[in-house]
């Protein structure tokens, strides 16, 4: 790390604006295993990533079941991922002659350590981990855990109290709307689940070693909650290198071992911003037609799947629900701002649908990213004697990416009564069919 920070000296802040629509390069990936792709804002199609490229504000980054990486942001803050892992990186502001700043992420799936850098130093504070089922809070430490869909475990893996490297003793605290822990023993957690106030905190040396292992982070013997040994301390099971503050020193080790360290440097030499660095995630959500706009290249499509519910009529009898019975989906050309091919469809109980006619322009479009017939779809073409008039489909923002998704909202109505007859809705992720994607296209 003294060398990191030695190189980084040499970034300067002689030019802090980023122009209007770049990117802005916040630090560089480390030690990538398996396959890793980032996505930065307003980018369809996600980018490769490999050691040494640049890692941007706002990047949502995602690894495969045998993927793994280190994130090293300019401050030297370092964020580990393992399989099958999701991160975003939301909020990075530096002022590298001050070393104050604000760093914020997001941990959504998957499996994560953090070694803090000179912004939480400064002003722990300053620095917040978001999970699904609350917030880690900082105060200068080594901290790592496990998202799943049901909850999340926290576990602090150091400095400890008795460190004499200098550093102050490691602590987080987590929590969220119905209570907070603070954890200040290495290898103890707590288990947060869903919609439920953090567990009480004991000591975790297995799943520690499990995270570890994880992230391709051997655990030392005895250490980070293990169970005890020749290394056990009196800190619940904490190794003498832990309470020596030695795991600090070592929180960049799997990314300095593998050569990464001198690319972060040549990265950062070029970082077109550093002093001031600073970004809001598109928020979850209804997208506007300016935030589908703001993805600026790929071409793939939506393609969603779901029920529908009759409310009576035209031989769908009321309350019966028809399983996968509604389809939509529809071509999208971001760099063209194109929508072309788009189809809506009821099959069992309704058999009817809906093609688009012509290729429409969505270059012009204001306020909320929500069409249907408004895009020029054509005359329906079953003959169950309804219509799709009031059918939308809507863009939708996810994970801080604007029309991640797509959703349909169906109200088929019967032409004879002017009734709703059915009513249903479904979601589709955007899929690339693009040279970009590098596996598992699918061609429309």
């Amino acid at each position: 790390m003294m060398l990191l920070s030695c190189l980084l000296s040499f970034v300067t802040a002689a030019s802090a604006q980023t122009p209007a629509g770049a990117l802005t390069r916040i630090g560089a990936a480390a030690a990538v295993k398996g396959a890793v792709l980032a996505r930065a804002p307003g980018a369809a199609v996600g980018r490769v990533l490999s050691s040494g490229k640049p890692v941007f504000l706002n990047d949502h980054v995602t690894t495969d079941a045998a993927g793994r990486l280190q994130v090293m942001l300019l401050d030297e803050t370092v964020f580990t991922i393992g399989p099958n892992s999701d991160l975003v990186l939301d909020e990075f502001v530096y002022d590298p002659a001050t070393g104050s700043g604000q760093v914020a992420a997001r941990v959504t799936q998957g499996v994560f350590r953090f070694v803090t850098g000179k912004v939480a130093r400064k002003d722990p504070s300053k620095m917040k981990i978001n999970l699904p089922v609350g917030t880690i809070g900082i105060r200068g430490t080594i901290a790592g855990g496990q998202v799943s869909p049901g909850g999340s475990t926290v576990i602090l893996f150091g400095p400890g109290a008795l460190n004499n490297a200098g550093e102050n003793p490691g602590s987080v605290s987590v929590g969220n709307a119905g209570g907070s822990v603070v954890i200040n023993t290495p290898g103890f957690g707590t288990t947060v689940l869903a919609g439920q106030t953090p567990g009480a905190v004991v000591e975790m040396g297995q799943q520690a070693a499990q995270i570890l292992g994880s992230l391709g982070e051997a655990p030392q013997p005895g250490g980070a909650g293990g169970a005890g040994g020749p290394d056990a301390g009196a800190g619940g099971g904490q190794s003498a290198s832990q309470s020596a503050g030695q795991d600090t020193a070592a929180g960049g080790a799997l990314a300095s071992t593998s050569g990464d360290i001198l690319s972060l440097a040549n990265a950062a030499n070029t970082t077109q911003q550093v002093a001031a660095q600073t970004g809001s995630a598109i928020a979850d959500g209804l997208s506007t037609w300016d935030q589908v706009r703001s993805v600026e290249t790929g071409v793939g499509y939506y393609s969603m799947v779901g029920d529908y519910t009759c409310s009576g009529g035209m031989g769908c009898g009321a309350g019966t629900t028809v399983p996968g019975g509604l389809s939509a989906s529809i071509d999208v050309d971001f760099g063209a701002r194109t929508l072309s091919n788009g189809h809506i469809a009821l099959t069992g109980l309704i058999n009817d649908s809906n093609t688009q006619a012509t290729t429409d322009s969505f270059a012009t479009l204001t306020g909320n990213a929500v069409f249907g017939k408004s895009i020029n779809f054509g005359p329906d073409t079953g003959t169950a004697g309804g219509d799709f008039s009031k059918t939308t489909l809507s863009f939708m923002n996810r994970g801080g990416v604007a029309a991640q998704d797509l959703k349909v909202d169906l109200q088929y109505i019967n032409t004879t009564s002017g009734t709703t007859t059915a009513t249903g809705s479904a979601t589709g992720s955007f899929t690339p069919t693009s040279t970009e994607c590098s596996t598992g296209c699918l061609v429309y």
